[in-house]
């Protein structure tokens, strides 16, 4: 199921209504499975975007973030690719679990974006348009950087 919400909410917070991202100040990306549970975050600072992976540890009883890795791109090469992916167009998206599936991965985006606007999208093994994709290249991202260990 896949729909838009354009309207303002009653908490005063600007809903998504344009058609392509011009400007970016966050993004965050949780994905969960049945035995990792890892973040994405990308912090916008002008020109330039610092993106991070996390891995979730409970060794402590409590959820515990570990930084992975961090990598750092040009905002605008970020804001082209996320463009590229339709992401904008995710807003509002809730992809109910599919019936008979017995695991899978859930997902749950959050963006602040174009002068404050904010995106939210979740779902449980099933996933808007162009995800995957989006996923492959998070991949490519941390590919060649470095682990923070």
């Amino acid at each position: 199921m896949f729909f838009r919400n354009n309207s303002n909410s009653n908490n005063g917070t600007k809903r998504i209504t344009d058609s392509t991202i011009t400007d970016m100040e966050r993004l965050n990306l949780r994905l969960s499975g049945m035995r990792l549970t890892e973040e994405y975050e990308f912090i916008v600072n002008g020109d330039k975007t610092e993106i991070s992976y996390y891995k979730m540890s409970y060794a402590n009883s409590e959820e515990e973030r570990i930084l992975e890795k961090r990598t750092v791109w040009d905002t605008k090469t970020v804001i082209d690719a996320l463009n590229g992916f339709d992401v904008i167009k995710w807003d509002g998206f809730h992809g109910k679990h599919p019936k008979g599936v017995l695991d899978g991965t859930t997902f749950k985006i959050t963006a602040t974006l174009n002068g404050g606007q904010k995106l939210y999208a979740d779902g449980s093994q099933n996933f808007p348009k162009h995800f995957h994709e989006f996923e492959k290249w998070l991949y490519t991202v941390f590919k060649d950087s470095k682990e923070i260990r």
